[in-house]
């Protein structure tokens, strides 16, 4: 099982974090995908703000003791670096040609 030891809400993307695990991987997570049933109170901004890392648990956690399971996260997640090359080969054409519509 995973843990998650350190997360923090990611500023300009609403119901994103960004959540590091204990093998130091940093991965973006889409919170939304969550945010149903019990964990519904989350799509409040006000109570997205107040996500924490329950450090026994290993995980997020908002008030209520409302916890996301860390497992699920790090599958959810994407990682850092990935959002790296894809953003490298945004801004890059030496990829190769565009495909353009005829």
């Amino acid at each position: 099982m995973r843990e998650i030891v350190q997360a923090k809400p990611v500023p300009t993307l609403s119901g994103w974090l960004l959540c590091k695990f204990d093998k130091g991987e940093k991965r973006f997570v889409d919170m939304r995908l969550s945010m149903e049933g019990v964990l519904k109170k989350l799509s409040d901004p006000e109570v997205f703000e107040q996500v924490y890392v329950d450090e026994e648990a290993g995980t997020v956690a908002a008030p209520d003791e409302l916890h996301v399971d860390p497992d699920t996260l790090y599958t959810r997640g994407i990682n850092i670096k990935e959002i790296q090359n894809l953003a490298d080969a945004a801004n890059s054409d030496q990829n190769g040609d565009w495909l353009e519509r005829a």
